[in-house]
């Protein structure tokens, strides 16, 4: 298995926004017109009446709404079972009772970029490592984290880690939507290379073995979120 191989990028279809299949709390990003940094902001669904609105909760920005205006244009991001989605809007209506939130323009066509559930995608991820092949009780070493899928990644550190088939339990620390997530993951080492890093010169592949269902839950949000950030 080559660990640093990416995918290919995936080709773009055009769809409905029910093909998401969208539930009322789910997460999507919205995209201000007027963000000058291209920031993406994480909201909730609130519901949706077909073919007429959308209805999110309003972004923040440091705990505090954001000040929108009806007419605004915004990119609105979402994904769904092994795909993401993506459409153009615009505010209709800014409401702050019961809560802040917005009506968006439903929209007439939606973007869908099918993702294979082992697309690796590229991380800067700092964690640790502990060779577990004769226990759960070794010492840990730190890693570097360069890609990562809800199948395997491939990370790299500044010493030894074990040999070819040796398992490994790796655990990081990222942010999932405003959420702190801590996967702990067994694996197994599929492939080791030497590199030219002087940090970290030792980079290895791994597969993800018996996956929980809250972790695989977190690298699948995770995955998902990187990718929506990108398009």
């Amino acid at each position: 298995m080559n660990a640093t191989a990416q995918p290919a990028a995936p080709s773009r279809i055009i769809a409905n926004f029910e093909d998401i299949k969208a539930r009322v709390g789910d997460m999507f990003q919205v995209q201000i017109s007027t963000d000058k940094q291209e920031i993406r902001h994480s909201v909730k669904l609130l519901g949706y009446l077909a073919g007429k609105t959308i209805m999110i909760t309003a972004p923040t920005v440091n705990n505090s709404v954001m000040l929108l205006r009806e007419g605004q244009n915004l990119m609105v991001r979402a994904f769904s079972g092994t795909a993401a989605y993506a459409f153009p809007s615009e505010i209709i209506k800014v409401c702050n009772s019961p809560l802040p939130y917005l009506h968006l323009s439903y929209p007439k066509v939606t973007q869908k970029v099918p993702i294979r559930a082992s697309a690796r995608i590229n991380f800067d991820l700092i964690g640790v490592s502990s060779n577990i092949t004769h226990g759960e009780n070794e010492t840990t070493t730190p890693i570097s984290i360069t890609d990562i899928s809800t199948t395997g990644a491939a990370i790299a550190a500044s010493s030894p880690l074990g040999k070819k088939d040796d398992l490994l339990r790796i655990a990081f620390r990222a942010k999932v939507h405003d959420i702190v997530v801590h996967p702990s993951l067994k694996c197994v080492i599929r492939s080791l290379t030497s590199t030219d890093d002087e940090v970290n010169p030792i980079k290895y592949g791994l597969q993800f073995l018996d996956v929980p269902t809250s972790d695989l839950l977190a690298l699948q949000s995770l995955v998902y979120q990187k990718i929506l950030e990108n398009k």
